[in-house]
């Protein structure tokens, strides 16, 4: 009778003790599952760093061959997708006097039938990779996609400089000679132009199509017209506004390069 009770005894705890690392291992399967969600819905999450999805180190602008951007733009109540396509390395090519210059091809294609379109030439800057510039571009009509305009800067135009975001408030000046030739028209002989650009926030909130991003740098650029722009450091542009407005829908990037081979 006591053989009994002592194997009876036997038998609750060993039950006891599967239940419970049963219930260990549930919870754990629980805990990873919302942590993987998280991760997904999230695109803010990081390592933080002022400005940015990850540490302050990395660019504004991401460069690497197959980095890929998607946008909702919005215009005139009209709304389309824009597609931004970094390829392969190149020379600028054109006329101007940096055409020999080696710098990577930017393909921007717009609307249903994808016949809105820009080429590009721009690269980071050898001296500071935090900052891309342009040096030559090509505008095709959106209704015949034939070449309508060609466009170069002298020295290359500033897309985005990361380097120059120490604080709010913070200011500088981009200048340069901008050359347009427009096809069957006279071609500029020259405008001398600056632009100037100013942290309205180097860590503020933003909501896009693509999700919430906590630490964006908020830029305006103010020149022949008036542009601000959010960006995040690890991601890129998640927004535009000015003329039209421009949302982050969704990227692709590859292992950042941000300098030239």
């Amino acid at each position: 009778m006591k053989e009994q009770r002592q194997l009876e005894r036997l038998i609750r705890s060993a039950r006891s003790a599967q239940v419970l690392v049963r219930f260990g291992f549930l919870a754990l399967l629980a805990t990873a599952s919302l942590a993987g969600c998280g991760s997904d819905a999230e695109p803010d999450k990081g390592t933080g760093g002022m400005g940015g999805v990850g540490p302050a180190t990395e660019p504004l602008l991401p460069w690497a061959v197959g980095n890929t951007w998607t946008y909702r733009v919005t215009e005139a109540g009209a709304v389309t997708n824009k597609t931004t396509k970094v390829m392969d390395q190149t020379k600028v090519g054109g006329i101007g006097a940096l055409k020999d210059t080696s710098a990577y091809l930017v393909v921007t294609m717009k609307g249903a039938d994808q016949k809105d379109k820009t080429e590009s030439y721009q690269a980071p800057d050898a001296a500071n990779p935090d900052r891309i510039v342009r040096y030559r571009e090509l505008s095709y009509g959106a209704m015949t996609g034939d070449l309508q305009l060609e466009e170069y800067w002298e020295p290359a135009r500033q897309h985005i400089d990361g380097s120059k975001v120490t604080g709010d408030g913070v200011t500088w000046i981009d200048a340069y000679t901008e050359y347009k030739l427009p096809v069957g028209g006279q071609p500029s002989p020259g405008a001398s132009t600056h632009d100037q650009w100013i942290v309205l926030s180097a860590d503020e909130a933003v909501d896009v199509p693509k999700g919430h991003f906590a630490h964006a740098v908020h830029l305006q650029k103010t020149g022949g017209s008036t542009k601000e722009y959010w960006y995040v450091r690890g991601v890129g542009k998640v927004r535009e506004t000015g003329g039209q407005t421009e949302e982050l829908v969704d990227y692709h990037l590859n292992e950042t390069v941000n300098k030239l081979k």
